[in-house]
């Protein structure tokens, strides 16, 4: 790949800002949160760097990265951007701003398109050595990605309704940069992972918390996607309920996120057994302890509840 070819997709994306007149520059890099110029660019070689995450890669992978895509499709992708180009440094075409809708269109188009996977017949993956069994992988519809360095991908489905989808690394190297790519357009404020229309409900961080309490029979569990509950995030879950178990991770940022929640709602906390960080280290057996023990809060904080109501 050539410099122009780079320079092609920063203007593509509007990065360059009108400094690309130099063979070597710096921009703000859009793969982490970036306030500095770390993303510098060498149009002679057609490589960028960023000395914040240590993004790196040429034109096909920059394209890659930004849309969230495997190799191939960001060729492709690549292919349309230097076709809007007549000629050397001339400013791209920029096709019209796509819409959230449009992007979340997009973003079922490819979900979809992805063959379905048996989990249950796949034996010794990540997912399964961390402890999830192939009926709740295969029940979430947990699909293998055309992304290899992004190789599992999940659906994001709030109430049922799709919303996006989610794709997570196996690779250490790739994870020590980003551990997860969201699809393009999906918002975590106004999204809550799971399903949330019973007397109570449990809040769980993580999409994997989520997944850990849905193997273990609990359907009345949303994950916030953080620890900071969200104002969106309130309002939806204040249509439904007015009490909470916070399962939020047992450290210092989870007792944070508890506190906030306690602000809007009646909360119980989840009885984490010592030395317990959060829902994913949970086997079978320190879940049924930490399960029966919260349990037991929430029936004192309201008898009318039914324990059949909670799974």
């Amino acid at each position: 790949m050539s410099g122009n070819d780079l320079l092609f997709v920063l203007r593509y994306y509007n990065l360059s800002q009108g400094n690309d007149v130099n063979e070597n520059f710096k921009i703000v890099c859009p793969f982490h949160g970036d306030i500095n110029a770390s993303l510098s660019i060498n149009l002679e070689t057609g490589w960028y760097y960023c000395f914040g995450c240590e993004a790196k890669g040429d034109a096909v992978k920059f394209v890659q990265e930004m849309e969230g895509c495997n190799s191939l499709k960001a060729c492709m992708i690549l292919k349309k951007i230097l076709a809007g180009s007549a000629d050397q440094y001339v400013n791209v075409k920029r096709e019209t701003k796509k819409t959230k809708s449009e992007h979340l269109k997009e973003a079922k188009r490819y979900f979809y398109s992805l063959p379905m996977t048996d989990w249950r017949e796949i034996r010794g993956s990540y997912l399964q050595k961390r402890g999830f069994t192939g009926r709740v992988l295969t029940e979430v519809d947990c699909r293998i990605n055309y992304n290899e360095d992004y190789g599992i991908i999940f659906p994001m489905k709030d109430m049922g309704r799709f919303r996006g989808y989610v794709c997570r690394t196996t690779k250490p190297e790739v994870e020590a940069k980003r551990k997860y790519l969201y699809s393009k357009g999906f918002s975590r404020r106004d999204t809550l992972v799971g399903y949330y229309n019973r007397p109570w409900v449990v809040i769980v961080e993580g999409y994997m918390d989520w997944l850990k309490f849905r193997q273990y029979g609990v359907k009345n569990c949303c994950a916030i996607l953080g620890w900071r509950i969200t104002s969106e995030q309130i309002e939806k879950l204040q249509e439904h309920t007015d009490c909470v178990i916070s399962a939020l991770d047992n450290t210092e940022t989870g007792q944070q996120g508890t506190k906030l929640l306690s602000k809007h709602f009646e909360v119980v906390p989840f009885q984490y057994m010592t030395g317990l960080k959060d829902p994913g280290d949970m086997d079978r057996m320190s879940f049924n302890f930490s399960w029966a023990d919260t349990l037991r809060k929430v029936m004192k904080a309201d008898r009318a509840i039914e324990k059949d109501n909670w799974r």
